[in-house]
This record gives C-alpha cells, structure tokens and sequence, in this order.
C-alpha cells in the first residue's frame, strides 16, 4: 500500500529495493546474537551509494553493527555516502577485483562478518567472498551474480561462508525501509538525488 505521506515515485523507488534492507537487518541482528561479549558485526556494503545499498547500510547500523564500511567505484560515489552519513568508513574499489576489494575492506577495519553485495555488474562474487571473514556472510542483491561463480570460488579459495540469495521479500519488508526513508535524511537525500536524475 502506498504510504499517504511520502511521493508515489519515492514510495515506489524505496518499495523496488526493500528486500535488501530487511534480510540485511535480520542477518546483522544474527551475527550480533552470535558476537562475543556483544562486539557489533562489521559491515561491508558493496554497492552503498545506490538505492538497496543505502538502505541496507541504515538497516546494518540500525540492527547493531559495530562499524559499517560502504564499498564504492568512484570519489564522487564516495563524497555522496559521506555526505549521506551511511558509513563509518567509505572505500573506493572495484567490486571486480576480489584481491583490492578484500584489501579495501581490510583497510577499513574488516573483514567483514556481512557483506552485502548491491552491486549490478557481473563479477563482483569473489571480491565479496574474500572481503568476508571465516564463519561470516554473505547476500547477493545483485541478479547480475553468478551463482556457480560464487559457489565454486569460495570453495576454491577455501572460504567457509555463507552465501544468501536476497529473494526481495522479508516478512515487513516494506515498512521497513519506508521507516528508514522517513527516519534517516541521508537516505532519503540519497533517494531524492537519484529520482532527481532520473526524471
């Protein structure tokens, strides 16, 4: 149903993406669960400048991440999610390239116990297995991932993770986000921008 009290278009563009936010927060409330001594998971967020990647950055600190690191292409990516306070930590990588990806990561205080991969280019499967810690996950949002890449890389490189498909629905997955939307100014900023652009 669309809220009364936000545009159609912010409505819909929030609504096309708000799986990744909701299957985000339940697997970060998870690995806090699972943490000792109550240390929140660190974050990594492929793709945190776009629309899943913004919300799913708000959800893992929302859910109780101890520190969120947004993963971008380019400096004016990066300006964009600092600007929009989405991450602790804002690096530029290629998600293509699983060896500067994993170290951007690693620089940035991880690896990560999640990594969420909001990235649409094909590619990005082995850079998120590497920047991800033993015992950890995680999720592809992206219907450019290849499944058997990612599958047969991780076992190649003797990576025991997790690996979750974002199939977009989590039960209240649309209040979710729009509460997020109406929550946290940087993402809807971030929502703005992008519908600015577009229309």
């Amino acid at each position: 149903v669309l809220p009364a009290d936000l545009p159609a278009a912010l409505a819909l563009a929030v609504m096309d993406v708000c799986g990744a936010p909701a299957l985000t927060e339940r697997v970060v409330r998870a690995a806090l669960a699972r943490a000792e001594l109550g240390a929140g998971p660190v974050v990594a967020i492929l793709g945190a400048g776009g629309k899943s990647g913004s919300l799913s950055a708000a959800a893992a600190r929302r859910a109780g991440a101890g520190l969120v690191i947004g993963v971008v292409p380019t400096e004016a990516e990066a300006g964009v999610v600092r600007a929009a306070g989405l991450a602790d930590h804002v690096v530029i990588a290629d998600a293509r390239d699983p060896v500067a990806l994993a170290d951007a990561v690693r620089s940035a205080g991880g690896p990560a116990a999640v990594t969420v991969v909001c990235v649409d280019v094909p590619g990005c499967e082995g850079g998120a297995v590497l920047a991800t810690a033993p015992g950890g996950t995680v999720i592809f949002f992206s219907m450019a991932t290849s499944f058997s890449a990612a599958a047969l890389g991780a076992e190649g490189v003797a990576a025991d993770v997790t690996m979750l498909i974002g199939n977009g629905y989590v039960p209240g997955h649309a209040e979710l986000a729009l509460g997020l939307l109406r929550s946290e100014p940087g993402v809807r900023a971030l929502f703005e921008a992008r519908l600015a652009e577009s229309g």
